[in-house]
């Protein structure tokens, strides 16, 4: 039988009333607007009391926010008896397939084994309580079921965004009793998607020789394709986003999972059906009393008759919209500054490097102060590669980095400050001798990586609260406004060595330190409010619960020993803009062709030496001035005007619009091995009837054409020499 998910009256009103409404307005040509994020409604429909001593995993301690994203408070009326009223299509009708999977929750996706019974879906569960509730452009819903064999209640968060045609779902399993549970395994979600001719589509991950290359699957010719992510940094040379496109539409689904995952894609032809199985790599674990063991975060955007740009930005309105955190009720804000190792700098010569860009009219948005900054076992100075203390060097900054942190805020620019506060480097007796109240117990096996050392137990409740102090304290003393975590080791194999060390806990050790890590996350900005830059050696952590914390800034490590490869940086970003559309790109030299390619959301445009006398501050402040006029178009909808290509012989193109504004910009790059200084470019996602007028920062372009004929014929550029990137202003007329 069907289990319908039912309504608390007033809201099955409620809906009638804005179904009513959509239909006058729909007379006149009115659209309703979204829900509002102005106030937090919810409406709670317990079926039964839940039994004392339930675990919540979204229960705030001291220094802990929710692990699954929820923030804010919400007014809840009780309703003492479930209304008959079956669950409702959301407000808009937008997401069939949202209504769908929640108006049968006995099919949901859901798939384990308890002990020897496998179960699919919340067939024969009883709903103990459900919980609706307003949130930022969408509603949730929290429902809490129970089955008779299994001493745990099973929570499902479920969210619909019906403006992005979006919607995520998670489930956590805690252990509300006084026993041990049996095993749970196989614990995984077994996603159906209907569609004639599916095409897998995406990029592959940052490293590993991927380097974000595009690639495309057709299961009608070869009905399986498989990722596995086994290093525990999600985004490493795999990437859990997908473009599944079939006949007439197609969906598109990301994996929240900062662990090790897996996706298993097979086409059944003959039903016309495609199913995913996706998780964490492996699991066979009891739950412990108070503990919780959770899933992967699904999000899905699923479309309908759009073309491949259509597809991109539809995507990208979801990230932007309901991914991305709002910093203060706004978009994240786009930043240009500077920034620089912490080792071998001190607060004189940090202040002093300030000080000259401001002797030359430049105040950067950002001051981003990289990895060094801490001391050893002992106090003293050591290689940024010597991690653990979280202790300010005072020898080297004997202000607590605080002068840096008020230069930052008389200038209004955030100060970003780099941690690593998940490894330990350092002689483990001296460290521990150092850190009286740092338990030896907290230090799990060895990762692997480059880096060697110990990882702290991020599911340790007490170690986790360690960290945060540590934490605090340097923000606090500092006065930094960005917090910028790096993780420079694969800790599958310490998660697995300390699984190993108990029989019926594969698994557990990984679910927990990802509650963990999410966890800390949460409580800083909880705390701070702040903005949180996510990194692991370059873009190794960019999975979807890590992006609704954070942005992907240092989305490689390639340009560390490679900062000149400026063909491998059009190729990854042109791409790239596709999936995130916030990142950082930096440049190392004072060359208006290297500085215009680095134009992001947050980029770093410094000299090699603020204190060079022959630097060329002309050049410095005329791109500043430039990315002035450009950066609010980076959140408009995005074009790549030339097709990827890895051949050296080429062009880059791409493009930012704002529809409503009717304003925007596109880059052009011609590459240093590009056969011809000419080309011409077709514009995309104009208004074919307006016209436009078309220039750029060097005069080379200045013409004004309807928008179809800048679409079909485009706009033909001569650059005066290679390399060279043109930035075209766009202007409706």
């Amino acid at each position: 039988m069907k289990r319908a998910l039912r309504f608390p009256l007033f809201l099955s009103l409620a809906f009638l009333l804005l179904c009513l409404a959509v239909t006058l307005m729909a007379a006149c040509g009115d659209t309703p607007a979204a829900p509002s994020d102005t106030t937090s409604a919810a409406t709670e429909i317990p079926t039964s009391d839940i039994p004392q001593g339930t675990t919540d995993p979204d229960a705030e301690t001291s220094s802990e926010a929710p692990t699954d994203g929820e923030t804010g408070d919400s007014s809840v009326e009780d309703i003492t008896t479930a209304p008959e009223t079956p669950f409702p299509a959301d407000p808009t009708r937008a997401v069939p397939a949202y209504d769908a999977l929640m108006s049968d929750l006995d099919n949901f996706p859901l798939h384990f084994k308890y002990a020897e019974t496998e179960f699919n879906g919340f067939k024969d569960f009883a709903l103990e309580s459900a919980l609706y509730e307003d949130v930022d452009r969408g509603v949730r819903s929290t429902l809490i079921f129970r089955h008779a064999s299994i001493p745990a209640a099973f929570k499902l968060i479920a969210t619909v965004y019906p403006e992005e045609s979006a919607y995520e779902y998670v489930v956590y399993i805690t252990n509300d009793g006084h026993e041990n549970t049996e095993i749970i395994s196989d614990l995984s979600f077994n996603i159906k998607i209907e569609g004639a001719n599916p095409i897998i589509s995406g990029i592959k991950g940052d490293a590993n020789g991927a380097n974000y290359t595009p690639y495309e699957h057709d299961l009608a010719k070869r009905s399986r394709y498989q990722d596995r992510s086994t290093s525990g940094r999600p985004s490493h040379g795999t990437f859990p986003y997908y473009n599944l496109s079939y006949d007439g539409g197609g969906t598109f689904i990301a994996i929240g999972w900062p662990g090790t995952w897996y996706s298993n894609f097979h086409y059944a032809k003959g039903d016309r059906v495609t199913t995913l199985q996706t998780g964490q790599g492996q699991v066979a674990t009891y739950i412990a009393p108070g503990e919780t063991l959770r899933t992967p975060l699904m999000g899905f955007v699923a479309y309908e008759g759009l073309t491949p740009d259509e597809q991109v930005n539809a995507w990208r309105h979801y990230y932007i919209h309901d991914v991305m955190r709002k910093i203060d009720g706004e978009l994240t804000p786009t930043y240009a500054g500077i920034g620089n190792m912490s080792a071998g700098m001190t607060t004189k010569k940090e202040l002093l490097m300030l000080k000259a860009y401001a002797a030359n009219g430049i105040y950067p948005d950002v001051i981003w102060m990289d990895a060094g900054w801490y001391t050893g076992a002992n106090g003293e100075s050591v290689p940024w590669t010597s991690t653990g203390s979280l202790d300010i060097d005072y020898s080297r900054f004997p202000d607590g980095l605080s002068d840096i942190g008020s230069y930052a805020k008389n200038t209004d620019a955030m100060y970003l400050l780099w941690f690593e506060p998940e490894n330990m480097r350092l002689d483990k007796a001296a460290f521990l001798a150092g850190q009286p109240d740092f338990k030896e117990e907290w230090l799990l096996g060895k990762p692997g990586g480059f880096l060697d050392g110990l990882l702290m137990d991020l599911g340790n409740p007490e170690c986790r609260e360690w960290i945060f102090q540590k934490i605090c304290k340097v923000i606090d003393q500092s006065g930094a406004t960005g917090y910028r975590q790096d993780f420079n080791n694969d800790p599958a194999p310490a998660w697995q060595e300390n699984d190993a060390k108990y029989e019926g806990r594969t698994g557990m050790t990984e679910n927990q330190y990802v509650q963990g890590y999410l966890a800390l996350w949460d409580a800083i900005i909880d705390k701070y409010g702040m903005f949180i830059d996510s990194c692991a050696s370059g873009g190794g952590r960019n999975d979807l619960e890590s992006m609704k914390r954070g942005v992907p800034l240092h989305y490689t490590d390639w340009f560390d020993g490679n900062n000149e490869d400026y063909d491998m940086k059009g190729k990854m970003t042109q791409v790239l803009f596709n999936w995130f559309p916030y990142f950082k790109n930096e440049s190392y030299q004072v060359n208006l062709y290297k500085l215009r390619m680095n134009y992001a959301p947050f980029c770093l445009l410094k000299v090699p030496s603020a204190l060079n006398k022959d630097t060329d501050w002309e050049v410095m402040r005329k791109a500043y001035a430039e990315y002035d006029v450009i950066r609010d178009y980076f959140y408009g909808d995005y074009y790549m005007l030339t097709e990827w290509t890895a051949n050296a012989d080429r062009w880059d193109g791409r493009m930012f619009y704002d529809a409503e504004k009717g304003e925007g910009f596109a880059s052009i790059a011609c590459q240093q091995s590009a056969s011809s200084k000419t080309s011409t470019v077709c514009l995309k996602g104009l208004d074919p009837d307006r016209q436009y007028h078309i220039t750029d920062f060097d005069g080379l372009v200045d013409v004004t054409k309807s928008g179809r004929e800048l679409m079909e014929s485009g706009v033909e550029i001569t650059v005066p020499e290679r390399p060279y990137c043109v930035i075209l202003l766009i202007k409706a007329l």
